[in-house]
């Protein structure tokens, strides 16, 4: 078991989630023990949501999209034979019953910058904040399924580094709105008076922007975080860029433990060079999770759930995220130079500098064992402690979101032999201290945006 020394940060700790039967690209919902075909039954998340807070987990993240895999323009069948990201409910419905199964955890949901009009948006994220007593953040994504979803609202897809440049400009229109319009001390509630609101203290917000506008008040008031807590993935130049700039939490891509410090290194920097300080950008990587009293067992159940991806469904689900169909190219090709609008996160998690890059088969294997998840701890309790440590202080990561192989078993064995020991190691929190998700990422007395963020300046009220 590791020894600490009482000064390294604890580690930030999420679930990966999402109202689909298959998670992270691997197809194992048919597993004896996995409980995911109840995705439709509100039952299953409140549990889920319990679940969590009984371990302190910082939050439920749930992931969400538009759109399906095609492959030459249509579904392939094992999409729909194995649900393969279809069917799926919209997360943002359950959120407000888990918060009030749960009346700790924090919940990070899924919303697209080309698809969601950024006032509609605003709403429903301070709607969700005023529900939660601020216990919510808002994953920012361009909708890396785009041609389908594109499709599914009959309109073109955006070419990739387009889609950030929107991102950047709803950002800044959800800031007006959020930000810009109500005052904190706008809401008096005197009766007597016949005074709900000062007037003189909710603001009209006018902005255009390239691609969005908005002119009119927020019709919401200000919630108790006024901007949920902004959370981003994407390890493009474009991708990390619209982080640095504007996001509190990203989740990297884990290929290796190298490129992985080298994504948090260099996300650092960026923010830095965007004008916020040190440490304004929280990082964590997918993590899944296999553990059993000994290694041998955990081995086992490894293989157990790598055993249930089949060839067909790796090069389908490898579509679904990039548009790339695989099973088209020669599998003995070299893999580079393989491009898309689409996932390219995906494609570029199996890119080398270091020598031969992976043949076409390779990545349909590495896709088959390992779907889009990030990095892998499998053994005995003390095994992975030992490796979630080891990842954490040798990459500089801030923590893990964890991707179950099956629920709720996943959360389960964490909750149960994981948890514990970190909390051991004085690695991780015993307890609830922090009122809101922004000041459980960052410490007490940050439930705002801090002013070296860009979307402090939509207060113009404060400064007036």
């Amino acid at each position: 078991m590791p020894s600490t020394s009482g000064d390294e940060k604890q580690i930030k700790l999420g679930l990966f989630e999402t109202p689909v039967l298959n998670v992270g690209g691997m197809t194992t919902w048919t597993h004896p023990e996995n409980q995911t075909h109840r995705y439709a039954d509100l039952s299953y998340w409140v549990e889920t949501a319990q679940r969590l807070q009984d371990a302190t987990f910082d939050f439920c993240f749930l992931a969400d999209s538009y759109g399906h895999g095609e492959i030459g323009g249509a579904r392939p069948d094992v999409n729909a034979r194995e649900a393969m990201e279809l069917p799926r409910l919209d997360p943002m419905l359950l959120v407000p019953a888990m918060a009030h199964a749960a009346q700790q955890l924090g919940f990070v949901v899924t919303a697209s910058t080309v698809f969601e009009p950024p006032f509609a948006n605003a709403r429903r994220f301070s709607t969700l904040d005023h529900l939660t007593r601020g216990r919510v953040g808002w994953n920012v994504v361009t909708s890396s399924f785009a041609e389908s979803a594109s499709a599914n609202f009959g309109r073109p897809m955006v070419p990739h580094d387009e889609r950030y440049a929107m991102a950047e400009d709803h950002l800044l229109t959800t800031y007006a709105v959020l930000e810009g319009s109500w005052e904190d001390d706008a809401v008096l509630a005197d009766k007597a008076s016949r005074t709900y609101a000062d007037p003189a203290k909710v603001h009209r917000v006018t902005r255009t922007g390239p691609y969005f506008s908005v002119d009119g008040y927020s019709n919401t008031a200000a919630s108790p975080q006024r901007t949920p807590v902004l959370f981003q993935a994407g390890t493009s130049k474009a991708g990390l860029g619209v982080g640095a700039r504007h996001a509190e939490c990203v989740f990297l891509q884990g290929s290796t433990k190298a490129r992985l410090a080298e994504h948090v290194a260099t996300l650092d920097r960026l923010a830095v060079e965007a004008g916020r300080a040190p440490g304004s950008v929280k990082t964590m990587v997918g993590l899944s999770v296999v553990v059993a009293p000994t290694r041998e067992e955990a081995e086992r159940r490894y293989a157990e759930y790598l055993a249930l991806n089949t060839r067909e469904s790796a090069i389908a689900s490898y579509a679904l995220f990039t548009g790339i169909d695989l099973g088209a190219h020669d599998p003995d090709a070299p893999f580079a130079g393989i491009r898309t609008e689409m996932g390219q996160s995906q494609v570029e998690r199996h890119a080398r500098t270091d020598g031969p890059g992976p043949t076409v088969g390779d990545v349909i294997e590495a896709h088959r064992t390992r779907g889009s998840r990030g990095m892998v701890a499998v053994g005995s309790p003390d095994d992975v402690v030992e490796q979630v440590l080891d990842l954490a202080d040798s990459t500089g990561v801030d923590g893990f979101l964890l991707e179950p192989f099956v629920q709720p078993g996943s959360v389960v064995d964490v909750a149960e032999h994981v948890v514990p020991r970190l909390r051991a190691a004085g690695r991780f929190r015993t307890e609830y201290t922090e009122d809101t998700l922004r000041e459980r990422m960052f410490g007490a007395g940050r439930r705002h945006l801090p002013a070296d963020h860009p979307g402090a300046a939509a207060r113009t009220w404060a400064t007036a």
